[in-house]
């Protein structure tokens, strides 16, 4: 059997404890690829050693999540791009981005530019891009 997580954020610190043990029951169960999309630059680093360290499973996406978007998302998403271009070939898609009004709209313009400057790398690159949607679904279609 051939399963493929496709949404694991498995190198956050809170599986520190028992990464190594989830990852191996994942492969025992039948897990072959498990794609891991980006939050924001702060765990950028986290992402990829997880996805360094094992490169027969875990398949790494850029990208800032919606929920991180502020308004300095302008200089978040230079540092994420500096760094889908310094790894080019590392990068499997454009991930986790998207537009979540769910719990706050004060950065919904800059939600929205943002998404669509991340659509723009998927395009350049013809990369699949992995898109997050909360309270936005009209928003996210028009």
């Amino acid at each position: 059997m051939n399963i493929i997580d496709t949404h694991s954020h498995l190198y956050l610190e809170e599986f520190d404890a028992d990464r190594s043990e989830v990852l191996q029951r994942a492969r025992d169960c039948g897990v072959s690829k498990i794609v891991m999309p980006a939050i924001n630059m702060q765990t950028m680093s986290r992402l990829l050693t997880v996805c360094q360290e094992n490169p027969d499973l875990c398949y790494p996406l850029v990208g800032l999540h919606p929920e991180d978007v502020d308004a300095d998302y302008l200089a978040h998403l230079d540092l994420l791009h500096a760094c889908l271009q310094e790894n080019e070939d590392h990068f499997y898609g454009i991930g986790e981005v998207g537009l979540d009004f769910y719990w706050d709209q004060t950065y919904k313009a800059e939600q929205i530019a943002a998404f669509e400057i991340q659509i723009g790398w998927a395009i350049e690159r013809d990369l699949p891009l992995v898109i997050h949607s909360r309270s936005a679904h009209k928003e996210l279609v028009s």
